[in-house]
């Protein structure tokens, strides 16, 4: 085989790796997503059924409820603009 053939072979192996390095962590990544927003999703969830509770309740609800329906507010807010900013990468 030609020097410049096996240049080129070697090229192509090298991107071969690359490429299939890429595509593995593209897929855990993909898996990872998937696993953070199953997490939103259940907080979301809880936070739904939480202001409810809190809406049914007298109008001088629990201050801890008020309060924990805050926190996970604040939560939810921050993971759905975590996973937005390392989907934009």
């Amino acid at each position: 085989m030609s020097q410049l053939k096996q240049a080129l072979h070697n090229d192509v192996q090298a991107l071969e790796l690359i490429r299939d390095e890429l595509a593995l962590q593209a897929h855990l990544f993909k898996a990872d997503a998937k696993d953070r927003w199953s997490e939103l999703e259940t907080n979301w969830d809880s936070l739904k059924h939480r202001l409810g509770a809190a809406q049914r309740a007298a109008a001088g609800a629990e201050p801890k409820v008020d309060a924990a329906a805050k926190q996970l507010l604040d939560a939810l807010k921050a993971g759905y603009a975590e996973l937005k900013n390392a989907l934009r990468k």
